[in-house]
C-alpha cells in the first residue's frame, strides 16, 4: 500500500488567499461520491470560513483584539483542513489519483515497505521562548516517514477541541500563536507504515505561558 502523506502549505497563503484556498477543496470534494463521509464535512468547513472572511474584514484597520481575533479564526480553520485532508488521504487508501481529486496535494506517495508503526514515545512539553508558545519533543520513531501533532483544549475529545495541528519533519516542533495562561494538552504520531500513520502518542499537558 502507498502512503500518502498530505501537503498543505498553509503557511505560504496570505490571509486573503485562504478562503479561496478553501473554498476549492470544498468543492472538490463535494463532487466526489468517494468522500461523502469525509470528517470535517466540506459543510463544516464552510462554516469556518465564513466565520473566518468575517473576522478578516473586521480586522482591515480594526483593533488589537480585532487582529487577534481574526488569528484565532485562522487558525481554526488551517486545523480544519489539515484535518479533513488526512482523512482524505485515509479515505483514498494509497489510491493517489482518488486523494490528488480533492485539490489537496501530497508530500509523500512513494509508500514504504513497513508494517504497522509503533506508537511514539518519550513526549514531552515545555515553555517555548515567547508568550503562547510550547516546544515538544520525543523520541525518535523508526521508519516513520513524519509525525503529525495536535494540540487541543479538551482531554475527553481531543478531535473535537484542535487549536493546533501541522506535520513535523522531525521528532521536536514549536507550538506558537496558542492561548496564553490556559491549560492545554497535545499528543503527536507517526507518519508512514502499512496503515499509513500509527497511534496517537499519550498525552502531554502545559499551562500556555
Amino acid at each position: 500500500m502507498s502512503t500518502i502523506i498530505p501537503k498543505l502549505g498553509l503557511q505560504d497563503l496570505t490571509d486573503a488567499a485562504l478562503p479561496e484556498y478553501a473554498k476549492d477543496k470544498v468543492a472538490k470534494i463535494n463532487a466526489s461520491s468517494a468522500f461523502g463521509e469525509v470528517s470535517p464535512s466540506p459543510s463544516e468547513v464552510e462554516v469556518k470560513i465564513t466565520f473566518y472572511e468575517a473576522a478578516l474584514v473586521k480586522s482591515d484597520e480594526g483593533t488589537k483584539s480585532d487582529t487577534s481575533a481574526k488569528n484565532d479564526a485562522r487558525r481554526a480553520l488551517e486545523a480544519m483542513l489539515t484535518r479533513q485532508a488526512e482523512n482524505c488521504a485515509e479515505i483514498a487508501d494509497g489510491d493517489l489519483t482518488l486523494y490528488l481529486s480533492t485539490g489537496y496535494e501530497a508530500k509523500d506517495v512513494e509508500g514504504t515497505p513497513v508494517g504497522i508503526l509503533e506508537a511514539v514515545t518519550g513526549f514531552l512539553l515545555a515553555y517555548g521562548d515567547n508568550a503562547g508558545e510550547l516546544k515538544a519533543d520525543w523520541k525518535v520513531l523508526e521508519h516513520a516517514d513524519n509525525y503529525t501533532w495536535q494540540v487541543y483544549s479538551d482531554p475527553t475529545n481531543p478531535d473535537g477541541s484542535v487549536i493546533k495541528q501541522d506535520i513535523a519533519k522531525k521528532s521536536r516542533a514549536i507550538f506558537g500563536g496558542l492561548p496564553g495562561g490556559d491549560i492545554v494538552w497535545a499528543r503527536v504520531r507517526g507518519n508512514g507504515g502499512s496503515t499509513g500513520h500509527g497511534p496517537w502518542s499519550d498525552p502531554a499537558e502545559k499551562r500556555v505561558p
